[in-house]
């Protein structure tokens, strides 16, 4: 199964600098006087960081002592819970992946530490003290794991039972069936109440609403209203705040990871670097909701030890009704011992229309209650001064920037550089939000970067932040008030990083 969510979010994250100036006065203007006071609080000047590159991995001429790194050097290398290949397998890394050398007391083997807490036994010949040329990720069997299959939901246009009550944003015609061509019934103005029974999509996948007004009934298209729901921002289940869930700190992994690992293990390694919540890939619009067997395998697992799983949807929304069929697939899919996602985290990163992205958020909030935490996994303003951050503010409740700051290739990167990145996103995500008329910005959970964006795969540590980078980062994002950090994504994860990870106390 092709990593698309992964490789759109790399590619979009690579985009040039050129433009990163252009947009930077346009975010200027929109948030100045709180950047200042934000960098002034947290005590720096900010700084570009221009410097060579790292200089060259030593040559491997002496062999490797404990406490050293050492790297895989092909995909799937696999790390055995004991020094023998009939021994339960753990997990297949990443071809470039860095380990810690813990022993190597029983020939052939290397006893290593993998993540951030869990140790086990890989073949010696497939470590080197120096990273391959080029890391690569590969496709393996993991024992009693079945490769994902497409499940696209068939085609339907509606309509669809729909509960819910609003208001008209603008003047609308309410049409006799769900499409602009229909003819018109009715007429509402401005603030009309709206109490909706139905919801349809017309021929290019837009989503309408059949509702009851003073006026009379009929159908106008979603865009036009706005469904009466709690504030997003502000929403309490069961007395405490709905993103309580990904409070702290986080991880995301595309679905490679959930068929590539021992999740009981897995899980044990968050739970000891303080790891709260994981966001795991399960759905794209392209192969619909294509891993059940992921969420059976890890939602059991992980509530046993208090971990919090939010299920991650890849929406391309070019096709707005499909994608909300997608969705509220994934929310209402229960294992077959009854666990269900924690939430739901969509990366709506291909179609950033606002009209789109508020149609599609509107109805999901609709269609799964108050109750249901939301979390929009958005592009950073440096690359996308045009972000619709106030329609998500419109029904997700937390939003998750993906502030990926390696975009040149030939910088180091200080930790100054980190600070100031990850507070001009910040700060100017809210200012955008406020300037749009957001009474309560929604709450914004940072997510950093913990991947090579230039390697093959992600892996490696080549252009890798540094585990001073990270420490960087969640200082920053703690400082700004975020409710947590979260990081792209773990398979990709280095030592370093993993060490820095579990250092910080949020």
């Amino acid at each position: 199964m092709p990593r698309l969510a992964a490789q759109t979010r790399r590619k979009r994250a690579k985009t040039g600098w050129a433009a990163v100036w252009a947009v930077c006065l346009c975010a200027t203007l929109i948030a100045t006087a709180a950047l200042v006071d934000s960098l002034r609080t947290l005590g720096h000047t900010p700084a570009l960081g221009v410097g060579p590159r790292p200089p060259a991995a030593a040559p491997n001429i002496a062999p490797a002592t404990p406490g050293s790194l050492l790297f895989t050097q092909a995909a799937c290398a696999p790390v055995y819970a004991a020094p023998s290949a009939s021994a339960p397998l753990i997990t297949q890394l990443l071809g470039g992946t860095d380990v810690t050398l813990l022993d190597t007391q029983t020939a052939g083997w290397s006893h290593v530490r993998i993540w951030s807490h869990t140790d086990g036994y890989i073949p010696s010949s497939a470590l080197k003290t120096t990273a391959p040329a080029t890391a690569s990720e590969g496709d393996c069997a993991f024992p009693g794991v079945a490769d994902p299959q497409p499940d696209v939901l068939p085609a339907n246009n509606g309509p669809f039972p729909l509960s819910a009550r609003g208001a008209t944003t603008a003047p609308t015609a309410l049409y006799a069936w769900p499409a602009a061509s229909a003819p018109p019934v009715a007429s509402a103005s401005m603030g009309a109440a709206l109490r909706i029974s139905q919801w349809a999509s017309d021929g290019s996948g837009q989503p309408w609403y059949y509702a009851q007004t003073s006026a009379g009934a009929g159908w106008l298209w979603s865009g036009a209203a706005r469904l009466d729901e709690p504030d997003p921002a502000t929403h309490l289940v069961g007395g405490k705040p709905i993103w309580s869930a990904v409070e702290g700190k986080g991880m995301w992994f595309t679905n490679y990871l959930t068929r590539h690992a021992d999740l009981a293990r897995l899980v044990a390694d968050a739970k000891a670097a303080g790891v709260t919540h994981i966001y795991a890939e399960v759905a794209i619009s392209q192969w619909g909701f294509y891993a059940p067997l992921s969420l059976d395998r890890l939602l059991p697992v992980a509530h046993a030890q208090g971990i919090a799983v939010i299920a991650w949807v890849y929406p391309t929304l070019t096709n707005i009704a499909a994608d909300v069929r997608m969705t509220q697939q994934v929310a209402n899919y229960r294992t077959p011992g009854g666990d269900h996602a924690d939430g739901i985290a969509t990366d709506v990163e291909e179609v950033i229309a606002s009209a789109s992205v508020y149609t599609y958020g509107q109805l999901i909030r609709g269609l799964l209650g108050p109750d249901t935490l939301l979390v929009d996994c958005a592009l950073h303003p440096f690359t996308h001064a045009n972000y619709p951050y106030a329609a998500v503010a419109a029904s997700w409740n937390v939003l998750t920037p993906m502030d990926y700051w390696h975009s040149r290739r030939s910088h180091v990167y200080t930790a100054q550089d980190v600070t100031h990145f990850v507070t001009t996103s910040v700060v100017t995500i809210r200012a955008a939000m406020q300037a749009a008329g957001v009474a309560q910005p929604i709450p914004i959970e940072e997510l950093g970067q913990m991947y090579d964006m230039y390697s093959q795969d992600g892996a490696g540590v080549g252009h890798n932040p540094t585990g001073a980078e990270i420490i960087a980062d969640l200082s920053a994002a703690k400082a700004l008030g975020c409710i947590g950090a979260s990081y792209f994504e773990w398979q990709t994860v280095t030592q370093s990083q993993w060490d820095a990870l579990a250092a910080f106390r949020w």
